[in-house]
């Protein structure tokens, strides 16, 4: 399944890129100690300060952990669907 996470991120938080290589790293060590999480991508909308990672795992329990591990307190973690590239709906 695939999860949206929701948190607070400044607009001169620095790049989307840094946080998305530690998401990642993170849920990687995550599947190593628990059940599988992938992260997959990253969205900062600045103005609003807020930012949106996508995660695929088993529970939502799987994706706050990963993103505690990369120091990330998310606001909300929601089940979502997403139409990937290839017309591929996950």
């Amino acid at each position: 399944m695939r999860y949206l996470a929701e948190f607070y991120l400044p607009a001169r938080s620095g790049p989307i890129t840094a946080l998305a290589r530690r998401a990642r790293a993170a849920a990687e060590q995550a599947s190593t100690a628990g059940p599988p999480v992938r992260f997959i991508t990253a969205i900062h909308a600045p103005e609003d300060e807020s930012c949106f990672a996508i995660y695929e795992a088993a529970s939502p329990a799987a994706v706050t952990a990963a993103g505690a591990l990369a120091g990330l307190m998310f606001d909300r973690v929601s089940q979502i669907a997403t139409d990937d590239a290839g017309g591929e709906v996950r």
